[in-house]
């Protein structure tokens, strides 16, 4: 009787080997505000010139639990990158070697000009009685499993009354959390819904600090959560 023949065993260890195999997973850890930025130049060992980069954040529990993941398991590079939705000035550097200053004054008069615009504050159509609402806090909440991971909470009072009362918002982005929250409270009706029609209504409130978190929110699109203290 004819042996049976055995399969190659170091073919089928790679086939398996192959099979899994995964494609790269690209990971991106997000803290939308950070502080106390700090840098330190020096020369390493091999006499290369390196830096080093320090800031503080607060405490995100999910976005803390995935930069730690990152950390402990094996990866590829790592890459950051630091902004702000404010500048004085920047710098563009040429494919020729020149140095391009670039200043705020520029987007300033650009943002000036879409101001005037805008409809005023007095153009917008408040609910009856939304005009004597003083905003006397606001907390933001970041929870990314939710369906829409924006939240905004606002503590509120009317005609100078002693009794807060509260409402929520919630949306994909910071400012579409601001607009719901807005409307939930009352001080527009659900057909007032583009953001500078949200922000002229909340100008037309009594002024408060709260209220000006909230004009921030719509003007530069996140929650700012550094300001907010």
């Amino acid at each position: 009787m004819a042996k049976e023949k055995k399969p190659d065993t170091d073919k089928a260890k790679a086939e398996v080997a192959e099979a899994q195999k995964q494609s790269p997973l690209k990971v991106e850890v997000h803290f939308p505000a950070i502080a106390d930025l700090k840098q330190a130049i020096a020369f390493d060992a091999d006499n290369n010139l390196v830096m080093a980069i320090q800031f503080k954040v607060k405490v995100d529990q999910f976005e803390t639990f995935r930069l730690l993941n990152l950390l402990k398991q094996p990866h590829g590079t790592l890459y950051a990158t630091l902004g702000s939705p404010q500048s004085a000035m920047d710098f563009n550097f040429t494919k020729d070697g020149k140095v391009e200053i670039i200043k705020a004054q520029i987007v300033a008069e650009k943002a000036a000009d879409k101001k005037k615009a805008l409809p005023a504050a007095q153009d917008i159509t408040l609910s009856p009685g939304a005009s004597a609402t003083k905003i006397s806090d606001v907390t933001f909440n970041h929870v990314p499993d939710d369906p829409k991971p924006f939240g905004v909470f606002i503590s509120y009072a009317v005609n100078g009354s002693d009794e807060a009362k509260s409402c929520a918002g919630r949306g994909d982005n910071p400012t579409e959390a601001v607009i719901a929250g807005v409307i939930a409270c009352g001080v527009v009706g659900e057909d007032v819904n583009e953001p500078f029609e949200i922000r002229a209504a909340l100008e037309a409130l009594e002024t408060s600090p709260a209220a000006y978190k909230l004009i921030r929110v719509i003007d530069v699109g996140n929650f700012d959560t550094e300001k907010e203290g």
